[in-house]
């Protein structure tokens, strides 16, 4: 499945002239979706390792992984943010020198179901991503046992949410949006630092048993 999705995009990028997939970032956007499907099928490659291994296996979870998920959750939080307030104000974005993101945001697939900005959801998705993160580390009630498990399963749901988007801009809009395509790119890795947490938290049950 992973192998279609990438074939699939790389098969439509060569019919295009090669100065226009320059120009408009698409190989760009293109290049961001085949990582994010290595790093989903990267995750379930760890996931089925650890269940083959009743969570025997945990993968290394350092100290810094800590800071650097609080750091990506707070620039996802500042670049969703920019995009909820070009989205609601009819305003102009900086785009930067790739891409056409006014084109992007000024698409019906700027907002989800012709209602709620796209900015605005992933606002709120950093904000759960956060708020869960924050419960997991200060709080020691059941609920703090799964906060882990809830990370994960939201940036996984963010990450196959944000593949859907950067198909649509080379695709569909044709246009890409440099601040999309961050914002894709942070949830991935934020997908990828959640984890190893997310498989350790199936450990201490298991040893009880």
């Amino acid at each position: 499945m992973s192998l279609v999705l990438i074939a699939l995009p790389l098969q439509l990028a060569s019919s295009w002239p090669a100065e226009q997939t320059q120009s408009n970032g698409f190989a760009l956007a293109i290049a961001i979706m085949v990582g994010m499907v290595t790093a989903l099928t990267t995750v379930g490659v760890m996931w089925a390792r650890a269940w083959k291994s009743d969570f025997a296996f945990a993968p290394t979870h350092a100290a810094w992984m800590d800071a650097a998920i609080l750091v990506l959750i707070v620039i996802g939080l500042a670049v969703a943010g920019y995009l909820t307030y070009v989205e609601t104000q009819a305003v102009a974005a900086l785009c930067g020198p790739v891409g056409d993101c006014n084109a992007v945001q000024s698409s019906p697939y700027a907002k989800l179901l012709g209602v709620l900005p796209v900015g605005l959801l992933g606002m709120m998705g950093y904000a759960a991503i956060l708020v869960a993160w924050l419960w997991g580390r200060f709080r020691s009630d059941c609920l703090a046992d799964y906060a882990p498990l809830a990370v994960q399963g939201m940036t996984v749901l963010g990450v196959l949410f944000s593949l859907y988007l950067t198909y649509l801009e080379p695709f569909v809009i044709k246009a890409v949006c440099m601040w999309c395509l961050s914002s894709a790119i942070i949830m991935t890795l934020l997908m990828l630092l959640a984890t190893p947490p997310a498989i350790a938290s199936f450990t201490p049950a298991t040893e009880e048993a």
